[in-house]
């Protein structure tokens, strides 16, 4: 595709906007926060401003970060970030550290900070055919939000996005399609990092082809005719995070499969899969997934039936 051909005389700036969820901002944090550049908008739990780049300062973007549970940051000559910060103890590190990617320019990186783990999603580029020239950065946090409590409840699948940042470098559709098999908040996420639709396709297309799929929620529960084959415990040093995960297979001639893995953990995802060898990966794979959201903690085989 060749270069479209401007004269940048774009004012430079950069877009925040931040939340805090199920707490709210003391007073002296508000008015620290109203006499930031910008005219800044502020609320018990919200924050955004418009910076010119002149006046934008490390220290305000580490503020941000020290205060916030979840902001975005943009930059109109290219560089765009989302970041969360979740407690460790809805999601450990090790969790995570499979998918992280790049560095803190671009990709998913990660830190953590007393309690909580810090997960960034950052694009480093430049807009040199300005594609941003009719972009603000308002209006992306509220759509992208739900994916913080997706990655709490162990849904992990925004997490991919780490790898296919930048990819697009085009306009983009914030609606993007379903058939990637992504929630709608990872969907608008995945617009905001500029990933290219068919990276998004490959990566459906990997998923399917692992041979799984995710079951409605509580279609086992009114199935007749399941049959366990394999039962183990996580018995966690916390007994409140102990749980339990079953092998098993489905009746005969199951639209979904002819296998199933399903877990007593909160977090767990009741999964088919067409193959015995699919359904072994995917019972190993899930049950090392609940582990690292539940150590420490060893496990014990309660039955085993083939």
């Amino acid at each position: 595709m060749g270069r479209r051909k401007y004269r940048d005389e774009r004012r430079h700036y950069r877009y925040i906007e931040a939340v805090v969820l199920d707490r709210v901002l003391d007073e002296n944090t508000q008015s620290v926060l109203r006499m930031l550049p910008g005219q800044p908008m502020v609320t018990a739990d919200h924050f955004s401003t418009s910076v010119d780049w002149d006046d934008y300062t490390r220290e305000m973007e580490k503020f941000v970060e020290q205060t916030f549970d979840a902001w975005l940051f943009f930059d109109n000559y290219g560089p765009r970030t989302v970041a969360f910060r979740i407690p460790s103890e809805a999601l450990p590190a090790q969790a995570v550290a499979p998918h992280l990617h790049g560095n803190a320019l671009e990709g998913l990186c990660m830190e953590t900070r007393d309690d909580d783990l810090l997960l960034r999603f950052s694009l480093y580029g430049e807009d040199a055919e300005l594609f941003n020239l009719h972009e603000s950065g308002t209006g992306w946090l509220g759509g992208i939000l739900p994916v913080r409590e997706e990655l709490m409840s162990g849904r992990l699948d925004a997490l991919e996005l780490g790898r296919v940042v930048g990819t697009h470098w085009d306009e983009i559709d914030r609606d993007l399609s379903a058939e990637y098999g992504l929630s709608k908040a990872s969907r608008v996420l995945a617009a905001y990092l500029l990933v290219a639709p068919q990276e998004l396709a490959r990566l459906a297309a990997e998923r399917a082809k692992a041979g799984s799929g995710e079951l409605p929620p509580g279609w086992l529960s009114t199935c007749s005719g399941l049959e366990p084959v394999a039962r183990w415990e996580f018995a966690a040093a916390d007994p409140r995070k102990s749980f339990q995960i079953i092998l098993g297979r489905l009746p005969s001639g199951c639209e979904y499969g002819d296998w199933y893995v399903t877990s007593s953990e909160p977090r767990g995802r009741p999964l088919a899969f067409r193959t015995e060898d699919d359904a072994r990966r995917g019972y190993h794979d899930e049950a090392l997934r609940l582990q690292r959201l539940n150590d420490p903690g060893r496990w014990r085989q309660l039955d085993h039936t083939v």
